[in-house]
C-alpha cells in the first residue's frame, strides 16, 4: 500500500521544495478551497438541518468550504439519525465516523488538516516556484 501523500505545508516546512523544486511544481495546481459551506439546504429535514448547524459550529475554523455540502449534507443525516435513536446502529456509527473523519473531525483525522491562511505572498511556500519559469 503506498505512503499518504503529505500536505503541501508539511513539505515546505520541511524544506522538500528547496531539495527537490520540481516536487513543488506539481503541486502549484491544487484546487483552493474556494466558497463557505453555507447554511444547511431547505430540502433537509429540520432534524437534519439542526445536525448540520451544529456540526459546522463544531468544525474548525477554514477546514469546511462549498465543495465540502454534499459530505456534510451526509453527515448531518446520520448525525440526527444516531441522535434520534436510543441504540446506534453500528453500521450507521461506521458511516458517521467514516464521513466525520473526511471532514476532518476526528481526533486523528483532524491531525492530517491543514487550514489556508488568508492568502499572502509572503506566506506563500510555493510562491517562489509560481515566479520560476
Amino acid at each position: 500500500m503506498p505512503r499518504p501523500r503529505k500536505p503541501t505545508n508539511v513539505l515546505a516546512l520541511k524544506g522538500a521544495f528547496r531539495h527537490n523544486p520540481d516536487r513543488g511544481r506539481d503541486r502549484l495546481n491544487e484546487p483552493p478551497q474556494v466558497g463557505e459551506v453555507g447554511d444547511p439546504p431547505e430540502t433537509m429535514g429540520s432534524a437534519s438541518r439542526a445536525a448540520w448547524v451544529e456540526l459546522v459550529a463544531h468544525a474548525h475554523l477554514g477546514t469546511l468550504c462549498a465543495a465540502d455540502r454534499p459530505f456534510m449534507e451526509y453527515a448531518a443525516k446520520v448525525w440526527a439519525e444516531i441522535k434520534e435513536s436510543e441504540t446506534i446502529d453500528p453500521k450507521l456509527g461506521i458511516r458517521f465516523e467514516s464521513i466525520i473523519g473526511r471532514l476532518g473531525m476526528s481526533p486523528a483525522d483532524r491531525s492530517k488538516v491543514s487550514v489556508r491562511k488568508v492568502a499572502s505572498a509572503v506566506d506563500d511556500p510555493l510562491d517562489e516556484f509560481s515566479k520560476a519559469g
